[in-house]
């Protein structure tokens, strides 16, 4: 099994996770740090009927299939899965925690920062992160479903500069049958970037306008803390 290969530390016992733990949840699912490894999220299910019930489960499935296929752990533009674990909330898939290189804490998604900063589309080095992002994404030709900005984290680099990944809306159900033609996945991947909701620039300001009433992200403890201190000096690093 792949699983074996993974960081499928506790699938034999129950990992506990409690407010203190959440980093954010969203309609479908809730984000936790893992309580022994600050390096690894877990995503659960928010609820256990319903809408999205089963969803974090499917997405595992996805990626363990994904990275059986491909024979490739790590990924450059996506969240990377580390395996499965079993919480007092279910099941949970763990993943890397994108965490800012410059002071340790949890990146923020892109909604937040356009809410918070929306003249960062503008800079130099958000172009650059977006350019790289997007170049990652079609050469690595995994397909995607949702790049929307709240599914985007916006990771804060030693450099000053950004890294961009996508944390969510990796798979799609109704495109299954050429997912394995990475000729179409690219196709699609630039799609995406062109024709929707992230490229040119300017477009992400408009969707944020527009769209930013229909999203249900909400940080949580860890996140909160964070935007509690107005750390304004970090976030024009």
């Amino acid at each position: 099994m792949l699983n074996t290969l993974l960081l499928n530390e506790g699938i034999c016992s129950v990992i506990t996770l409690n407010e203190e733990l959440l980093i954010a949840s969203g309609g479908v699912r809730r984000v936790y740090r893992h309580p022994e490894n600050p390096k690894i999220c877990i995503k659960v299910d928010a609820r256990k009927d319903g809408r999205g019930a089963g969803a974090t489960l499917a997405e595992a499935c996805l990626f363990e299939q994904l990275m059986e296929r491909r024979n490739q752990m790590d990924f450059v533009a996506i969240s990377n899965y580390r395996g499965r674990v079993e919480t007092n909330f279910g099941f949970g898939a763990m993943f890397d925690l994108i965490i800012d290189e410059i002071n340790g804490r949890p990146s923020q998604i892109l909604m937040k920062m356009l809410e918070n900063e929306p003249q960062l589309v503008e800079t130099d080095r958000f172009k650059t992160a977006l350019k790289r992002f997007r170049r990652d994404l079609v050469q690595e030709a995994v397909l995607c479903r949702d790049l929307r900005p709240w599914n985007i984290c916006v990771q804060k680099l030693e450099d000053g500069g950004l890294r961009l990944i996508l944390i969510d809306g990796v798979g799609h159900a109704r495109k299954k049958w050429f997912e394995r033609i990475k000729p179409f996945v690219q196709v699609k991947m630039h799609y995406y970037f062109f024709s929707k909701y992230i490229f040119p620039e300017k477009r992400l300001c408009e969707f944020y306008t527009k769209r930013r009433s229909r999203y249900s992200w909400k940080p949580g403890p860890l996140l909160s803390e964070r935007l509690d201190q107005h750390d304004k000096a970090d976030i024009n690093l």
